[in-house]
């Protein structure tokens, strides 16, 4: 079974990124979620651990993150010891089932090529009865929707490229062979090239969480000003150490957009919750302090 995508982290962007843990949607989202100071709480693919270590320091000492990174994770456990982070892939995680009170997992399931649905049901084996997880993907919005049609149509319309064009003119097509997928799967992005991560519509995302066992408590758009960079670029929003400064055309325009759901969000996020048991994963697990 096929890991995720594995990133690489700059150290140096630590500061920053603990700073923008305070205007992410998803960050701030989770906290609603977090009454109990208690709660046994896991970010899976914690990525440097700028989530563990902001909720750490507000106080929730059951806090616990997993990375596949190994660098990452040696970095972190050097400067921060007193944070529990272990080295692991999501498949295959060292914890009990029914573990954990709380899970996030913030832009991570769709980095794997087979699919969401193993990193999905991974988590919801870990999961308590009744517990919360909240789960983030890229979305495929309104304005990407548009866009994919728009670049499909100036592919067709570009002589250079259009197969019927060529093969008039006695050439040979150009070989674009998308990227493998599982069937019936979501969008690939880039299309062509090492894969990168999938892209979700609503039902797409939705459908995938209920098919892993899970009941959708909340179904939102998020990181609006995110979705403007990616579409846009720096003629609208600027992004610098790990935060967006928008244009004041940008803020009037996300301010309307956002009037329509998932327009130009750039992420999905799902809350969810478990309600009934799953049967314990068969590898053998150690328990978790």
């Amino acid at each position: 079974m096929a890991k995720s995508v594995e990133f690489t982290w700059n150290p140096d962007d630590f500061t920053a990124l603990i700073r923008s843990c305070l205007v992410d949607d998803g960050v701030q989202l989770a906290m609603q979620y977090l009454p109990d100071k208690n709660y046994r709480i896991l970010e899976a693919g914690c990525g440097i651990g700028r989530v563990v270590k902001y909720l750490h320091d507000q106080g929730y000492q059951s806090v616990q993150g997993i990375e596949l990174n190994e660098a990452a994770v040696r970095w972190v456990k050097g400067k921060f010891p007193e944070l529990n982070i272990t080295t692991g892939d999501l498949l295959n995680m060292p914890y009990e089932s029914e573990y954990f009170d709380v899970l996030m997992s913030f832009g991570v399931v769709e980095h794997f090529q087979d699919g969401l649905d193993a990193p999905l049901k991974s988590l919801l084996r870990v999961l308590k009865v009744g517990g919360i997880a909240i789960v983030t993907v890229p979305s495929v919005n309104t304005l990407r929707k548009i866009s994919y049609a728009w670049n499909r149509l100036k592919e067709r319309m570009d002589p250079r490229r259009n197969t019927l064009i060529r093969r008039a003119f006695g050439k040979r097509p150009i070989s674009q062979s998308p990227q493998k997928r599982p069937p019936d799967l979501y969008r690939v992005f880039p299309e062509h090239g090492p894969f990168f991560e999938y892209r979700l519509t609503r039902k797409e995302f939705e459908s995938c969480c209920q098919k892993a066992g899970f009941k959708i408590l909340r179904s939102v758009p998020i990181s609006h000003l995110d979705g403007f960079y990616h579409q846009f670029g720096p003629r609208l929003i600027r992004f610098e150490n790990w935060a967006f400064t928008p244009t004041r055309t940008a803020k009037a325009l996300n301010a309307i957009f956002k009037l329509i759901p998932f327009f130009h969000n750039h992420m999905h996020a799902c809350v969810l919750t478990k309600t009934s048991y799953s049967k314990p994963n068969p590898i053998p697990l150690r328990m978790q302090p």
